[in-house]
Parts: structure tokens; C-alpha cells; sequence
């Protein structure tokens, strides 16, 4: 059966992705910028013989939920569209469409979706890419630079540096710079850092530095720019200080953090009630970054490790607890599902917080030799998390609570927090 050019169908759903779903002909199309309810008309641009993806052309009938975007054609805001109810109750619609069509967990409650604070003006981090007088996003699926000249998005420390580096580029910026901005909300100034696309030359190198220099001299809050070349230099600060849940956290400006504060305390006070803390606990952390999870914690039990592949990250973690006295967390650099096999057991709990691809069957399966009494997984991908609880559950865990936290509104990106306890059959088993 042969696809049309274009199509008018009715949006029934709305998939993992952001992207609303109808149906044609028996047959499921995919619809960017399309809302349940809606009846659209769009262009098919990825054909397949069950499915068909396209982009929305005319609104034919429109929703309540639709709103006029703030930033036209900005594809990072890729549901700036949706009014901010309707963004949560489909992000909670998503997860528990995943957990069930994935994970098999049917009849699993799902909590609403806990809202950001702020909708607009939340992140403390972007990564921008430049070339010449170019300074933006990369479009979707793509490198095409989408030039930005101020985000919505972003902390008014960035969108500050935003308009500092977009003057500064008129020294030239290297082809597929990369430009990594970082502010401390709590103390309101940011950072930078810049990289080349693999070019180390000494041409690239000098171009780096110019940049740099113009940067710092064009705006007064940024603290420093570091250069990510061989060797890496820096102009003024190489690193930025953070507050969260009373810990100063020192932070490098590519180091991984939550990028929106408060929501990432609604996270840490919802693991800590997971967790229910113990002085005599031993607490494992994994894929546990600067130690968002670990440094607020480790007061409360009587040892947190944490496992994080990157370097810089776990250098960061253990200055962290350095300058904050914290002596019972210790940390390991390297693969969580390599670190995993080392490690003496055994724990009382776990948290796991991994990236978007979830967590490696390897550290599943030493996971559950470890058999820690109880699992807080925190995702920010419902597919991911649903395969990895599919095997969770499978190998004796029972998942009590699937609570949603919004820490990327104007975007299709679902995070929650995932809590797991053995379950009693499997602990009175010989």
C-alpha cells in the first residue's frame, strides 16, 4: 500500500517524543506538532510499511490546550505550543503508556505530574555550536546550526553570556565549536567552555583563545572560560560554586548537574522519602555525577558510594565532600556495570540515575546479585526505564511508586522517580 503526500486525520494519542498519534488507514502516522483531539492536516516525510512519520501543514480543528508559542520555529521548545496543564498531564499519559506497552507493568498507579516552578527561565545549562558569525542549537537530527540569539529558556546569567558570545563571534568562531554555557543560580554568574570539533591545530587553538578573551572582556558575570584544547587552559574561574539542598557543590562547566534546580530537589526530597534512611545504611549511588544524590545523603547513613564513568564529574564530587567535610562518601571512576563486579557487599539501598540509553544489562545483573532492599531509579527516558524495570521486576523487585517531576517544561522530555523493594517471596526463597 502506497503512502500520500500528505494526509487529514484525527490525533488521537500522543507518543513518547512529543509527536501527536492518529491512524490511516489502519496504519499509525506520527504527527510533529499535532495534540490529541485535534483534526490536522500534514506532509509525510518518513514512510514505512506499518507506520509513517510527517509534520502538521494546517490545523483543521484545533484544541483548548494550544497556545500561541513564544519563540516560532525554536525546535528545543518543541512543546512551547501545549499550555503548561496539558504538558504534564501527557507527560504522566507517555510514562504510563511506556511502562505498560515496554515494561509490561500493567495496573502500575502513576503518579501526577509534579510541576516545574518556573516554566520559562529554568535551565542553568545549555550547549551551544558556532561557526563563524553562527551561534546556536543544532536543528533536529541534524547539524544545521539554528542560529539563537536569546533562549526562553534559559537563567538570565546565560541569556547574559548568550549575548556577550554572540558579540564576542565576531572574531570568528572555529568550525562546529562547541560552547558549553553554565551558571550558579544561586549565586547568579555563569561560566563557559569551548571546544573544537576535533581540530587541535595551532590555527584552531589561537582562534579558541581570541574567542575567550573577547568573551571574558564582554561580559562582567562571566567568571571564566575554559578551553577544552591540549593542553586545556582557562581564562579567570575553571569552575563555578552551586548550592542545592545546603551543599556547595564544585562544579567544572561541562560536569553534569540537574539542569533545572528546584525541580532537582523536588527529586532529592522524593528519594530521600524512598529511601527512608538509616545511620547504619550503606547507600550505593550509580551513574551518581557530581554526587547530586550522595553529597545531600551521606549525612544520614553510614557510607554512600558512587559510580560515574566520567572523570571530571567524580573529581568534582570528591572536591565537593572535600570543602564540605563529608569523610563517608567515596566515589569510583569507570563503567557501572564494570565498577559493579569490584565492589564488597553488600548494600542496604541503591539509587540509580543513568542516562537517557539506561542502565547496561550487566549492571542489572550485578544489581540484582547485590539484591539491595530497595531501588529508587530516577530516568529522564519512560522507554529505557520501562525495559530496565521489565528486568528489575523480573529478577524479584516490586516497583510501589512511579512519580513524574517536570524538569524540562516546553520540551516532550519526561523525568521521574521510579521506587523498587524486594519482594518478600523472593527474600524468603533457601
Amino acid at each position: 500500500m502506497n503512502w500520500p503526500e500528505t494526509l487529514e486525520l484525527t490525533l488521537d494519542g500522543i507518543a513518547q517524543g512529543g509527536e501527536g498519534v492518529g491512524r490511516w488507514q489502519e496504519r499509525v502516522v506520527f504527527a510533529g506538532g499535532g495534540l490529541p483531539g485535534e483534526r490536522v492536516r500534514l506532509r509525510l516525510h518518513e514512510l514505512h510499511e506499518a507506520y509513517a512519520r510527517g509534520e502538521v501543514l494546517d490545523i483543521i480543528e484545533a484544541v483548548p490546550e494550544r497556545v500561541p508559542p513564544r519563540l516560532p520555529g525554536a525546535g528545543w521548545m518543541a512543546w512551547q505550543h501545549i499550555d503548561y496543564p496539558a504538558q504534564l498531564r501527557f507527560k504522566r499519559q507517555i510514562l504510563a503508556d511506556q511502562l505498560a506497552k515496554i515494561g509490561g507493568l500493567i495496573g502500575i498507579t502513576v503518579g501526577e505530574t509534579l510541576p516545574a516552578a518556573r516554566p520559562w527561565g529554568y535551565r542553568n545549562s545549555a550547549r551551544f555550536h558556532g561557526e563563524g558569525t553562527r551561534i546556536g542549537y543544532y536543528a533536529a537530527e541534524s547539524h544545521d546550526i539554528q542560529d539563537v540569539t536569546a533562549d526562553p529558556l534559559l537563567l538570565p546569567a546565560l541569556n547574559e553570556a548568550l549575548a556577550a558570545l554572540r558579540e564576542a563571534s565576531g572574531v570568528g568562531v572555529p568550525a562546529r565549536c562547541e560552547i558549553t554555557l553554565r551558571a550558579s543560580e544561586a549565586y547568579g554568574y555563569s561560566m563557559a567552555a569551548l571546544r573544537g570539533d576535533g581540530d587541535r591545530s595551532p590555527g584552531t587553538v589561537a582562534a579558541l583563545r581570541a574567542l575567550a578573551r573577547s568573551l571574558r572582556a564582554g561580559c562582567p558575570s562571566l567568571a571564566g572560560v575554559v578551553i577544552r584544547a591540549a593542553p586545556p587552559a582557562h581564562i579567570g574561574a575553571d569552575h563555578l560554586i552551586e548550592e542545592f539542598a545546603g551543599v556547595a557543590f564544585h562544579l567544572h562547566p561541562t560536569t553534569f548537574f540537574q539542569v533545572n534546580r528546584s525541580s532537582a530537589e523536588a527529586l532529592l526530597r522524593l528519594v530521600h522519602e524512598a529511601l527512608a534512611p538509616h545511620r547504619a545504611d550503606r547507600l550505593l549511588d550509580l551513574y551518581c555525577g557530581a554526587g547530586v544524590f550522595a553529597r545531600p545523603l551521606a549525612g544520614e547513613v553510614a557510607e554512600v558510594v558512587g559510580v560515574e564513568e566520567h572523570a571530571e564529574a567524580i573529581a568534582d564530587a570528591r572536591t565537593t565532600a572535600e570543602e564540605n567535610g563529608i569523610t563517608n562518601a567515596h566515589f569510583e571512576v569507570g563503567l557501572v556495570e564494570r565498577v559493579l563486579e569490584r565492589l564488597d557487599s553488600p548494600f542496604d539501598a541503591a539509587i540509580l540515575d543513568p542516562p537517557r540509553r539506561g542502565c547496561h544489562p550487566y549492571a542489572l545483573a550485578a544489581l540484582l546479585q547485590m539484591a539491595p532492599g530497595r531501588l529508587v531509579y530516577v530516568s529522564c527516558h519512560p522507554a529505557t526505564l520501562a525495559r530496565d524495570l521489565k528486568t528489575l521486576v523480573a529478577g524479584g523487585y516490586q516497583v510501589t511508586t512511579v512519580q513524574p517531576v517536570d524538569l524540562f517544561p516546553q520540551t516532550p522530555h519526561v523525568e521521574c522517580v521510579c521506587v523498587l523493594v524486594r519482594d518478600r517471596a523472593t527474600l524468603e526463597e533457601p
